[in-house]
């Protein structure tokens, strides 16, 4: 009796472990609450890249295009070690004529082999 009570301990323990020591994906829900409340709309895009850099959040920079508009691109990276397929969240900041932010998207983006 006390011989499986030793043996089970560790199993529950290794288990316990392993639930506790989740992938680090992000969360598109979250990451999209949190640029609603940090970044507002008609913010310029110099805004934009100083939130995205103090967040350390890999982006690109001011993209000015006549036939797609103005654009920031940014991408929160799946930092999850063990997983085959990543789930990151790419985000496309996009900006009138006067440069003002109108709208953002999040959506998640798988990548793998």
């Amino acid at each position: 009796m006390f011989l499986r009570a030793r043996i089970r301990i560790p199993y529950i323990i290794f288990a316990l472990l392993l639930l506790g020591c989740g992938p680090a994906k992000p969360d598109a829900k979250a990451v999209e609450r949190d640029i609603a409340k940090a970044v507002r709309l008609q913010s310029n895009p110099m805004q934009v890249l100083d939130y995205l850099s103090e967040q350390k959040i890999e982006h690109s920079q001011y993209l000015r295009d006549a036939a797609q508009g103005n654009t920031i691109q940014a991408v929160v990276r799946d930092r999850s070690k063990w997983d085959i397929v990543k789930t990151d969240c790419g985000i496309v900041f996009r900006f009138d004529n006067h440069d003002r932010l109108v709208a953002f998207d999040v959506r998640e983006q798988y990548t793998g082999p």
